[in-house]
């Protein structure tokens, strides 16, 4: 019997019959049709971008003196956002623009896997590893003439992924420098983004490196910043809310309670003040009330007037940047009772 080409397994894959393909390529083929991605059409979603975004204004210059290197090679490079959604491209030739607005590979769609199935930044965005996407492995028919190897990009400093590069070209034209190009792109832009980096952003990325591997998980915050390693996924980090706990809590707290049962360890960047961000060494709280124990926030005990003060509170103190006598006369009340409020609410 033949070897099974991708063009025959993507055939028995649609038919429901067995598929030999790459096991990465046969997985996302799964997910696409769990979600029920139309194979046959294109017929993407669009979304507005942010063509001005810190990662595009990053990343732009870096493709762009790539791409003197490419004119003539009938290649494409392009830039995706976290969500998957195509915020800038560039081709070397007018022939392969018009190749890829027939493909609605433009600015605007929305390329992640959920909505367009396997391809080179959907399954990067995934798997948050560079993918190679070849022929016949798209999921999408129409786009079966293409090649793309995409790699997600990780801003240095927040350690998150911020967005996605993608090579493309024609699937003849497929060779192992499309891996080589897309390395050395995501290379250049992490270095222009750490280049970026204020000294106040770096100081906080040395000292949360210097806490990795400590009993806990580990999440630096700053009034615009934070950086999470291996944070659990049910605490729902949101920078802003976080901030304010800390700010709350003040340059002296040693620990705050959280939620779902968690509890931290504070360690101020720089010793006695807040400003410069503050090292959070995450831990399971064995000393907060039943409802904490069972996974309960502390807001979710309130009424609706206390959740009110809760969130007035920690907002004025976050723009006072914890400054607790310059808060209260902000809220009209006395430094005793805004004490008394952030004890009642265990806001350090």
């Amino acid at each position: 019997m033949r070897p099974q080409s991708t063009r025959d397994a993507w055939e028995s894959f649609q038919s429901g019959e067995a598929a030999t393909v790459r096991p990465q390529i046969l997985t996302s083929w799964r997910r696409a049709r769990s979600n029920g991605v139309d194979p046959q059409r294109l017929e993407l979603t669009r979304a507005d971008i942010d063509a001005q975004s810190p990662f595009v204004r990053a990343a732009r210059p870096v493709l762009l003196k790539m791409a003197d290197l490419l004119v003539g090679s009938s290649t494409s490079l392009a830039l995706a956002d976290a969500d998957g959604t195509l915020t800038w491209r560039w081709e070397s030739e007018s022939a392969l623009s018009r190749a890829l607005e027939r493909a609605e590979f433009e600015p605007g769609s929305r390329v992640g896997e959920p909505t367009a199935g396997t391809n080179g930044i959907g399954m990067a965005q995934m798997t948050n590893r560079t993918s190679l996407v070849i022929g016949a492995e798209h999921y999408k028919e129409p786009w079966h003439e293409w090649a793309c190897v995409a790699s997600p990009v990780v801003e240095p400093i927040s350690r998150r992924v911020i967005g996605t590069v993608n090579v493309a070209c024609h699937a003849e034209d497929a060779n192992h420098l499309l891996q080589v190009a897309a390395r050395t792109l995501v290379d250049g832009i992490t270095a222009t983004l750490r280049a970026a980096a204020t000294a106040r952003q770096l100081r906080m990325l040395n000292t949360h490196l210097s806490f990795c591997g400590a009993a806990g998980p580990v999440v630096t915050v700053g009034q615009r910043t934070m950086i999470v390693d291996n944070a659990p996924t049910e605490l729902r980090l949101n920078r802003a809310g976080l901030w304010s706990i800390v700010v709350a809590a003040g340059p002296s707290a040693t620990e705050v309670t959280l939620h779902d049962g968690w509890s931290a360890r504070l360690h101020p960047v720089t010793r006695g003040r807040l400003h410069d961000g503050v090292v959070l060494v995450l831990e399971r709280d064995r000393r907060g009330s039943c409802a904490e124990q069972h996974g309960i926030s502390p807001l979710a005990t309130l009424s609706p007037l206390e959740q009110a003060e809760f969130k007035v509170i920690n907002e004025t103190l976050a723009d006072c940047g914890g400054n607790k006598s310059e808060a209260a006369a902000r809220l009209g009340i006395s430094r005793g009772t805004l004490y008394h409020r952030v004890r009642r609410y265990r806001l350090g």
